[in-house]
């Protein structure tokens, strides 16, 4: 028997080590076409997506015969979702969602919304937010978030060929540069039961950091998502995945992003959120924001890890506080 310690000492460390490691499964991301996807919806001739705009209904109608071309279903009241908001100016303005879904094949009444927004802020002019760079006055929106757009309609293309277990339902929320219109509007009058929603994953600038650093922001204010989020992070190859920016305590917690993007509306309503993003740059909310001024590599490794993190959640959902 004393001979054997040894051994079975191995064999139990090594039985513990491997129970404590995450499986970290490839995932099959079209990274090639998620930025041919940016190159189209930063183009010059989009104008900066600006919400109540020609060029904004322009991308409105790509990611919608996008979703239409995936095969994606539709939810009441449509593929395209309109609302009204009010501009900075106080008129009405009207904006539309766009919305497809896949349904799940175990708990297809339970639902994860993965969402981006396709809007931008336009191109210089009296009352814009756009600055512009140089001789440049083109708010393009590459990163913010023409990168987090492309990266849903690469998700939704993984998700049909390999179907989740909840019904996904995937969201183009419009304005939200203003204030989150879109995402509130839809929160507002939801197509399906709110209690029935158990996350919200939202992508907004995921296409480039110097640092190589992707924060997800929610598991301090919902701890009961942590593992899932430490699972994704030790599986992360190609940048460093962060947890912070969402509450005291947090890393980088003195900026709190909960309402810096449209998962605010979600945690109004009190449904956990993840959201992936990373910290602003120098052509934050500038013509700068070009779509050759991204980093294929980090963007790629960004959407894979928060394809993977669906992933967890889908295979083992976390209950709603």
């Amino acid at each position: 028997m004393r001979r054997l310690l040894p051994v079975l000492c191995f064999v139990l460390v090594a039985t513990r080590l491997s129970s404590q490691a995450p499986v970290c499964p490839a995932i099959a991301l079209d990274s090639a076409g998620m930025l041919k996807d940016i190159f189209r919806l930063a183009d010059d001739s989009m104008r900066g997506r600006r919400v109540g705009t020609p060029e904004n209904a322009k991308a409105r109608d790509f990611v919608a015969a996008r979703f239409d071309a995936l095969g994606l279903d539709r939810v009441a009241p449509g593929r395209i979702q309109p609302f009204t908001t009010a501009a900075r100016n106080g008129t009405p303005l009207n904006g539309n969602n766009v919305v497809g879904t896949i349904k799940g094949t175990k708990s297809p009444d339970e639902f994860i919304v993965v969402s981006a927004h396709l809007d931008h802020i336009g191109s210089v002019g009296p009352g814009a937010q756009c600055r512009a760079s140089g001789a440049d006055s083109i708010c393009n929106g590459a990163d913010d978030n023409a990168s987090g757009t492309a990266g849903l309609l690469a998700l939704a293309k993984l998700f049909m060929s390999a179907k989740p277990q909840h019904t996904l339902v995937f969201v183009a929320f419009d304005a939200e540069e203003s204030g989150d219109a879109g995402s509130k509007a839809w929160v507002a009058a939801a197509p399906i039961a709110l209690e029935k929603i158990l996350a919200d994953v939202n992508m907004d600038m995921v296409g480039r950091n110097v640092k190589n650093q992707l924060f997800a922001a929610g598991p301090t204010k919902y701890p009961q998502l942590r593992p899932l989020v430490e699972e994704t992070i030790a599986c992360a190859k190609g940048i460093t995945l962060t947890i912070g920016h969402d509450g005291p305590g947090a890393v980088a917690g003195n900026d709190d992003w909960t309402n810096q993007s449209d998962q605010g509306a979600f945690n109004a309503k009190k449904i956990p959120f993840v959201y992936f993003g990373e910290e602003d740059h120098a052509d934050y909310h500038r013509a700068g924001d070009s779509p050759d001024r991204l980093m294929p590599g980090f963007y790629a490794a960004s959407v894979r890890a928060v394809a993977d993190f669906i992933r967890r959640f889908d295979a083992k959902p976390v209950p709603r506080p």
